[in-house]
């Protein structure tokens, strides 16, 4: 099976759901599957039903028997829409997102049928404005995952998510993840997502704790010994140690205002590619239509793939900074480093 990077996978899904097919995303944990169904969801003013499948029985599914003038019926959740409700208001219709969907019994499992190939539960349809996703784990991940049988796999389309740094790094840029993780990220893109099945730490790094990550750190201008336990319990000693290790670089380079104030010849250009790609992230995130012209003098002075990297932030972060004259010209003279020939 391709594995697919998380903008590839947000494009398949869009097709799929369009399609009228009920997609099943698998990824290792953390990796930002809901995320990318619930960003779905925001892009097409969808009302996002979460469905945790590991937590419910069959009943949940298909009804809870009941009695309905003397006979046995069904009497169906309200938290699937039926072709007789309405539409919420603010919103153009439901995603039903089947959350943890392999890793539930054998039961629920076969409840899903009817919903999934039919899209019916008992005897009502499904309203025709409420689309269908599934996510899970993988077998291999020691999450609490079922082997689904060819009758729940036959009815799905498959994905299976791998991280791309790259991808992350533009979505950190445009989501203000502190820069000193993006840095690191950079420098070190394989500390993105380190997990382990067979480890006995609770927790390690993924684009899901890297994000809690930042919280940890936000306005904190040093990592002291108390900011570096709870990073531990975030993302793991080993990436935690690692941050903090990194980010003591930073206290080595020139600040914004030094290299701002004199970006000619008033600040050294480091040559560790540690600090080069400190510096890269600190101009990106740092840029502003009033000082873009300064900036760009300073970021001239970095090796050539270097400035291409702080173009590349910019654009994520501030894309009106596109338009201004100095980027147009440095766009203009590196168009075939900066998009490939």
């Amino acid at each position: 099976m391709f594995e697919v990077n998380a903008v590839e996978l947000e494009q398949a899904l869009i097709e799929d759901l369009k399609a009228g097919l009920t997609p099943m995303v698998a990824s290792s944990p953390g990796m930002g599957k809901s995320d990318i169904i619930r960003s779905i969801a925001k892009t097409f003013n969808l009302k996002v039903i979460d469905f945790r499948v590991s937590q419910c029985e069959p009943v949940d599914m298909q009804g809870y028997p009941g009695i309905t003038d003397g006979r046995m019926t069904f009497h169906i959740p309200e938290y699937f829409p039926i072709e007789t409700d309405s539409i919420p208001e603010g919103y153009d219709g439901w995603l039903l997102f089947l959350d943890e969907f392999n890793s539930g019994n054998k039961q629920t499992e076969a409840a899903a049928y009817k919903l999934i190939l039919d899209r019916e539960v008992y005897k009502h349809k499904l309203h025709p404005r409420c689309l269908i996703a599934a996510a899970g784990n993988l077998t291999t991940d020691r999450a609490i995952v079922n082997t689904q049988s060819t009758a729940t796999t036959s009815r799905l389309t498959h994905y299976r998510m791998r991280v791309d740094h790259k991808v992350w790094i533009e979505w950190a840029n445009a989501n203000e993840i502190d820069h000193r993780i993006i840095s690191l990220i950079k420098f070190k893109p394989e500390i993105l997502h380190k997990f382990d099945p067979q480890t006995n730490e609770l927790t390690f790094p993924s684009p899901r704790t890297w994000e809690f990550a930042s919280k940890v750190i936000k306005n904190k201008s040093e990592i002291n010994h108390i900011t570096t336990v709870r990073l531990a319990g975030t993302v793991g000693e080993g990436a935690a140690v690692e941050l903090a290790a990194y980010s003591e670089i930073y206290q080595n380079l020139p600040t914004i205002e030094q290299i701002l104030a004199n970006p000619k010849s008033g600040w050294k250009v480091p040559k560790e590619p540690s600090e080069l790609f400190a510096v890269t992230t600190m101009l990106a995130h740092n840029s502003t239509k009033d000082n873009i012209e300064k900036l760009m003098i300073a970021n001239g002075r970095l090796p050539t793939e270097m400035q291409v990297i702080t173009l590349k932030d910019i654009y994520k972060r501030n894309p009106k900074l596109k338009k201004h004259p100095i980027i147009k010209e440095w766009t203009s003279k590196n168009a075939h480093i900066l998009f490939g020939n």
